[in-house]
């Protein structure tokens, strides 16, 4: 069980594969759910058939992402390339100083 401390200074990582042309569907529903999750293009996809859309969102939102996810996964092919929990190093950094 995670304590409060770990929902303050932990993210939910998310890599996602999605084709590219149903890019703009992903963007249009992340910005119509703000607030879920910050999200950017990794560059890397940027020339490829797919986009590689990176996800950041506070470990406590994970069921509403998780419910999120389930959505876009029913309309749409996506594929979960990274999925992990890491630290909130900006978070950990201003309590710090």
């Amino acid at each position: 069980m995670m304590s409060a401390t770990d929902y303050k200074t932990q993210l939910w990582h998310l890599v996602l594969r999605a084709p590219k042309e149903e890019s703009a569907f992903i963007y249009f529903q992340l910005e119509s759910n703000e607030g879920l999750a910050f999200y950017s293009t990794l560059d890397s996809s940027l020339n490829a058939e797919y986009r590689d859309i990176e996800l950041h969102s506070p470990i406590s939102l994970k069921p509403e992402v998780e419910q999120f996810l389930s959505y876009l996964e029913s309309k749409i092919s996506l594929e979960r390339i990274v999925d992990e929990v890491i630290e909130d190093t900006a978070h950990i950094k201003g309590h710090q100083n």
